[in-house]
């Protein structure tokens, strides 16, 4: 109970201090980043019409996906490090897809469906480089016992 107290606490510590910090300087510096690499790579995909998002608020889910990554208990430091690369580069490939959406609505707010995604996308993505630690915690399917005669 302590060690997953100690997780917990740590995950709320590190969520603060990544949205202070997403806040303050990294939105900033995505907006630039997106803004570059974004029309180059639409136009490459017949998408040249799209352009990037005003800051949306839903580029922030990548706080919680390395806040959980962070924390989780057992993974080891390779995994912990291909995962953090790869699943921030899923995110962000996941962002620019965010973007395509406001073609169906322009000028409207985000569409249902796509909101949901982004929202689960880093909890998703968590749990794939996560699984070998968290498999342990599923439940193991019984088999009947070769005792039993219901026959």
């Amino acid at each position: 109970m302590k060690r997953a107290s100690l997780v917990v606490l740590g995950f709320i510590f590190i969520s603060i201090g990544l949205t202070w910090f997403w806040n303050e300087w990294a939105r900033a510096g995505y907006a630039h980043l997106l803004n570059a690499v974004a029309p180059p790579i639409y136009e490459l995909i017949g998408f040249g019409d799209a352009r990037v998002g005003a800051l949306r608020e839903r580029y922030i889910n990548f706080v919680p996906f390395v806040s959980l990554l962070l924390v989780t208990p057992g993974l080891t430091l390779r995994r912990r490090t291909i995962g953090l690369a790869l699943g921030l580069f899923f995110i962000f490939v996941c962002h620019l897809a965010l973007n395509l959406t406001e073609l169906l609505q322009p000028g409207r707010a985000l569409p249902v469906v796509p909101s949901i995604v982004s929202d689960a996308l880093p909890f998703l993505v968590w749990i794939v480089v996560a699984y070998p630690v968290l498999k342990k915690y599923l439940p193991v399917p019984t088999e009947p016992d070769s005792n039993d005669s219901s026959s």
